[in-house]
């Protein structure tokens, strides 16, 4: 049985719903960036006498950058994997929320949304199918979903830098476009868990395994074997040869588990 076999036949664990916290915070931050500019129209119309088709431009502006975004997500995750395309575009989304944050007039915060739309867009995408390759087909579903729902977060989030950021003064705008680059301690985040293979995930949920494989609660119905026992090295006890990964279980994983 291959490893992608096995891995889709385990019940989900902590590792999952790290997985999940991971993508959904990014899907929060993106809903986040587009509900606040709402709060920023009447302020910037304020400061650069803008007209309401000028305003119309703002506001459609993130939207426009995402979908090129979301079309060249998708070719450029192939080409170059989307681990390091979902790494490089939140980075280029960040970037361009400070530049739009520090834009001296109109037509470089027009700009800056739209690059800013174009790392979003290109962001959002490759995380649900990034990260539901890790996920058990029987429950794909209910991930992407819980996923999307993220989403409601950031909205809740732009009202309330709507409501006691943006109004602190003349550059309260600003700080609410500042405060939407806050992902980019996503970006330290992600990396430093190096999630990017089947292999990676496998190894992260080992140790889980060999916890609860007593309990039956890992790797129902593949056999009694826990998936990774397959290879283990065999060791003599009492005259009887037996895989190692079976000590390792039982009678001494307290010995071996921190």
């Amino acid at each position: 049985m291959s490893l992608t076999a096995r891995l889709d036949r385990l019940a989900l664990s902590r590792p999952h719903y790290k997985l999940l916290l991971i993508g959904g915070l990014g899907y929060s931050f993106d809903g986040m960036d587009g509900a606040v500019v709402a709060f920023l129209l009447p302020r910037i119309q304020e400061l650069w006498g803008l007209s309401t088709a000028s305003l119309g431009l703002v506001g459609s502006a993130a939207p426009f950058g995402f979908f090129f975004g979301a079309i060249l997500a998708g070719w450029m995750g192939d080409r170059f994997g989307r681990k390091k395309v979902m790494l490089w575009a939140l980075a280029f989304y960040c970037l361009m929320s400070i530049v739009a944050a520090m834009a001296p007039n109109f037509e470089i915060f027009l700009i800056a949304r739209i690059f800013a739309g174009l790392g979003a867009g290109a962001e959002s995408v490759i995380i649900a199918p990034f990260l539901s390759e890790f996920i058990p087909p029987k429950r794909r579903g209910w991930f992407i979903g819980t996923l999307a729902g993220f989403f409601s977060f950031g909205f809740v989030a732009a009202a309330l830098i709507g409501r006691f950021v943006v109004p602190m003064g003349e550059d309260g705008w600003r700080w609410a476009q500042v405060i939407t680059a806050v992902p980019i301690l996503l970006l330290l985040w992600w990396r430093r868990e190096r999630i990017g293979s089947a292999p990676w995930f496998a190894g992260t949920l080992r140790l889980r395994q060999s916890r609860s494989v007593s309990r039956g609660s890992i790797d129902q119905g593949v056999g009694s074997e826990p998936v990774w026992c397959g290879s283990a090295p065999r060791v003599r006890l009492a005259g009887v040869s037996k895989p190692f990964c079976r000590l390792y279980q039982y009678r001494n994983r307290d010995r071996f588990l921190p």
